[in-house]
Parts: C-alpha cells; sequence; structure tokens
C-alpha cells in the first residue's frame, strides 16, 4: 500500500503523528510531498522612478527566487528529520500545488491522499479557493482529511 501526504509545512504535529500512525498500521510506503507556489511576475502600474502612471513594469528577481527555494526546501527537510521517524520518500515540487498533489498521486500510483483540512471563511474560499477542497473533488483515489483545529 502506498500513502500520499500533501503538507504546507504549517500541520502540527498531532496531524503528522496520525498520519505515521497511520502508514504504520496499514505498513504502508509513506510519500510526503510538499509544493512551493512559485514566484509571480508582478506588474506594477507606476513606474517606481518617475511615479507616473500607464509604463507597467514585470519585476522578477531570479536570484530571489533561488533563495526563496533554498529556503523551501530548507523548512521542507527540517519538518521531514523533525516529524517522521519512519522512513518516508519526500519530494518538493514547484507549481499549482493541487494540479502537481493529483499529478503525482497518479504518477506514484498510490492508494490514499491524506491532507490536513483547516477551516476558511466564505471570503477565503472564493478568494483563495482551496487546495484540499479541488484535491478531494478530483481525485481518483480516496482521500482523508485530517482536521486541523482552529487556534
Amino acid at each position: 500500500m502506498k500513502l500520499l501526504f500533501a503538507t504546507d509545512l504549517h500541520e502540527p504535529r498531532t496531524v503528522t503523528d496520525r498520519v505515521q500512525s497511520l502508514a504504520q498500521k496499514l505498513k504502508a510506503e509513506l510519500f510526503v510531498i510538499h509544493v512551493h507556489v512559485p514566484t509571480p511576475t508582478t506588474p506594477l502600474g507606476v513606474d517606481p522612478l518617475s511615479g507616473f502612471g500607464e509604463i507597467a513594469y514585470a519585476l522578477y528577481d531570479p536570484s530571489v527566487e533561488d533563495s526563496i527555494v533554498q529556503a523551501e526546501r530548507h523548512d521542507f527537510d527540517a519538518f521531514i528529520k523533525e516529524r517522521f521517524s519512519l522512513p518516508v520518500r519526500p519530494a518538493l515540487h514547484q507549481g499549482d500545488p493541487a494540479r502537481v498533489i493529483l499529478d503525482d498521486s497518479e504518477k506514484m500510483e498510490v492508494d490514499m491522499i491524506i491532507m490536513a483540512k483547516r477551516r476558511h471563511t466564505a471570503i477565503e474560499r472564493m478568494l483563495l479557493g482551496s487546495v484540499t477542497n479541488t484535491v478531494a473533488r478530483e481525485a481518483h483515489q480516496p482521500v482523508v482529511l485530517m482536521p486541523v483545529a482552529d487556534d
């Protein structure tokens, strides 16, 4: 059996403990995936030098993106080391989280996807959408949602 745990690195320890316990009970191979969302190139409607409008610049600094990716890698590695005593197969990807999780679950032929589920307000759902809802709706495997208590 293969389990895929998709993390945003902010789940409480209780969630990762339950994931690890489930993997042990099922004698399953545990894949842990984190998806880094790339930094968007943001057009500015105002020229930062002159202050005039109608000139749009796209700001993007590859060294800043590299630093962000390195920080994500460091945080993910620390998360894996701190939270899991079982052997896991970690994977750090970049892209749209829901799409990457769904694609990886198919490529790895996992039997189940596990994700934390947080409560969002209606406005948050409307503005941000929900990776968890998209995965749960579109996955071809069972999806287990682990509730995260509001702090």
